[in-house]
């Protein structure tokens, strides 16, 4: 057995890094213990080799220190990794179903605490335009270039089945010429990649800027040969002089709607054949940050998603579409992972989507073979500013700041978890592993799950200070909340508005401190609970109609899911609300127009739609007040 002799050179999944000197450090403590061979390793070996794994290394005329645990960890990770990968070592490994520390996390071995989700959110002002950027390139301009690169295949396809432009047909070369000097037609351009190459070698010619390929298809044949363009030459320096060179595809451009102010525009310049793939690279950039951040799948995870993982939508009751990506789950899981399907929004689904048309990878093949968000997003910001794209499409700047896969994970996961039913919906949908969920249940101090329920907890409180404040703003902008519960709220945003008043008299400053008015308004923030059409202010229990409904007074929290915003009085519409309202209106008079939906239905759904235009009218007096 030698230093690191049979370790794979790739990282292993769930470990921060290469773990190659580890495993050297492991394998030579063993050959110097006398250790021949893996299967002679046993539970009290690991413990000698960890023990001396604790201690820094001697230094003369200073005492050995204690390690770290989070680097105790690390001995732990990989003693307990050759393990898990035994199947890859076919020369040597342990004795079957033995475990370094079974049963055990390299954590509880080395006494290492467990703290919070170390991992920051994306910050917003990076996020939003860097989403915005993204669903424009894979939505509006993502079509079009998936269209022009299966044209440039097909084109491609059938010119290598053509003849070269030999001597003989040069005549046909000296008419094409003359017809595009007659017409005024430029000659076509190589890409800025083959332009480089050729003035590094050759120097700038007047002729350094011509695709030869794209001449030779005029005349029905795939390439010049060097007879036939020396034949050519002078009489191809002349015309290029007047006519110049201009990028051949794509031959008819369609307009879209630029994003920032929705005026028309041809949705690219144009390119070369040769510059296609390079751009194909930085949609394919956009499909996988989208993937990313509205899947929350883990690296791991998105390199295991193949081309053809696209499952047929599920229609669900309503008329809804759910949309699945096959794929397989690998923290957690034994090695190769196992088969698994993640239930995504429609956009993912469009991104991974259109991923399969620009990368036409055989099916079953890695569809993102590396996920290296940092580079990759750096990079396509510094191609939308290098090539005018950004600007021509009317995008927002992409500010510089860290994204990266754990990052997009954990915003995605405190935005899911900032709606009613939250907490349940994200550890459901981010596939959180068996044991955190276990730590939750035996209600360990200080484990994983708890920790992730605290973090949870604050931002939804900071999520329902935003949301309070909105509504005081609005307020004063004369845009009142409708619904029952209107009055008092009113009465609570007043109370908070002449406070503010009063303060500024001392102190000017204070009227316009968000700071200040979040410290008047968190007493109220900690009464907002949100519902799916409304907010309800949970004041006063006894007042709550769910609890009476349920016959729970004595409840602390609401029903949300049992809330009639309609009729309680502890619940407020405003224009947010608007839309789910005006949508049910719309479903129920689809039912109330069908013919196959009995009378006696129709007269029950009646009631049902004129209170919801009710309340979409309440809504919109409310707002229309505040704009008059």
């Amino acid at each position: 057995m030698s230093s690191g002799e049979g370790i794979p050179a790739t990282t292993v999944p769930g470990w921060r890094g290469w773990p190659g000197p580890r495993c050297t450090e492991w394998f030579n403590w063993l050959t110097g213990a006398g250790i021949d061979s893996l299967e002679d390793v046993t539970q009290e070996v690991c413990e000698r080799y960890l023990e001396e794994r604790r201690w820094s290394v001697p230094v003369p005329g200073r005492p050995r220190r204690r390690l770290d645990p989070a680097t105790v960890a690390e001995h732990v990770q990989v003693l307990q990794l050759l393990a898990l990968y035994g199947e890859l070592l076919s020369t040597d490994r342990y004795t079957a179903g033995f475990m370094p520390w079974k049963g055990r996390t390299a954590a509880r071995v080395s006494g290492r605490a467990r703290t919070g989700n170390r991992t920051l959110p994306v910050p917003d002002a990076v996020l939003q335009p860097l989403l915005a950027t993204c669903l424009f390139m894979v939505d509006v301009v993502g079509p079009h270039f998936a269209d022009l690169l299966d044209e440039v295949r097909a084109d491609t396809s059938v010119a290598g089945a053509l003849p070269r432009v030999t001597m003989t047909r040069v005549p046909g070369l000296r008419r094409v010429i003359a017809e595009m000097r007659a017409a005024g037609e430029p000659f076509p351009a190589v890409g800025e990649k083959e332009m480089s190459r050729r003035i590094s070698r050759c120097g700038d010619g007047p002729l350094s800027a011509l695709c030869w390929s794209g001449l030779a298809r005029r005349v029905g044949a795939n390439r010049v040969t060097g007879e036939a363009r020396e034949a050519v030459l002078p009489l191809l320096v002349e015309a290029a002089g007047e006519l110049g060179f201009q990028r051949p595809w794509p031959r008819q451009t369609a307009a879209v709607a630029r994003l920032n102010d929705g005026a028309l525009i041809l949705w690219t310049a144009p390119v070369a054949a040769d510059d296609l793939p390079t751009t194909a690279g930085y949609v394919v950039t956009a499909c996988l940050v989208l993937t990313c951040a509205l899947t929350g799948m883990r690296s791991s995870e998105l390199l295991e998603i193949e081309a053809g993982c696209r499952r047929p939508a599920l229609v669900t009751p309503g008329g809804g579409r759910r949309f699945r990506l096959s794929g397989r789950l690998i923290k957690g899981q034994r090695f190769g992972g196992v088969p698994d399907e993640w239930v995504v929004v429609e956009e993912a689904d469009r991104a991974v989507a259109l991923a399969e048309r620009l990368l036409a990878r055989p099916r079953g093949t890695a569809l993102f073979p590396s996920v290296d968000l940092p580079d990759r997003v750096n990079n396509l910001r510094d191609w939308l500013e290098r090539t005018g794209y950004g600007e021509r499409w009317g995008l927002p700047v992409i500010p510089k700041g860290p994204v990266n896969a754990r990052m997009l994970r954990r915003t995605l996961a405190l935005s899911i978890a900032e709606r009613p039913g939250g907490l349940l919906a994200a550890k459901v949908a981010l596939k959180h592993i068996s044991v955190a969920t276990t730590e939750g249940y035996a209600a360990r101090p200080g484990g994983s799950q708890r920790l992730f329920h605290a973090e949870m907890r604050e931002a939804e409180e900071a999520r329902h200070v935003q949301l309070t404040v909105e509504a005081f703003r609005d307020a004063q902008a004369g845009i009142m909340p409708a619904g029952p519960g209107a009055t008092s709220l009113i009465e609570a945003f007043s109370h908070v508005d002449a406070l503010l008043k009063e303060t500024a008299r001392t102190d000017p400053k204070v009227l316009n401190d968000d700071r200040h008015l979040e410290s008047l308004l968190r007493k109220q923030a900690r009464t907002l609970h949100v519902g799916p059409a409304n907010f309800c202010w949970f004041r006063d229990p006894s007042k709550a109609l769910c609890l009476r409904l349920a016959g729970t007074p004595d409840a602390k929290k609401p029903l949300v899911g049992m809330c009639d915003s309609a009729r309680c009085p502890q619940a407020t519409h405003h224009p947010c609300h608007r839309p789910a309202w005006a949508g049910q209106a719309q479903a129920i008079d689809i039912f109330i127009e069908s013919p196959r939906v009995t009378q006696g239905e129709k007269k029950r759904l009646i009631p049902e739609r004129d209170r919801a235009l009710r309340v979409v009218a309440a809504i919109d007096a409310a707002t229309a007040a505040g704009e008059d």
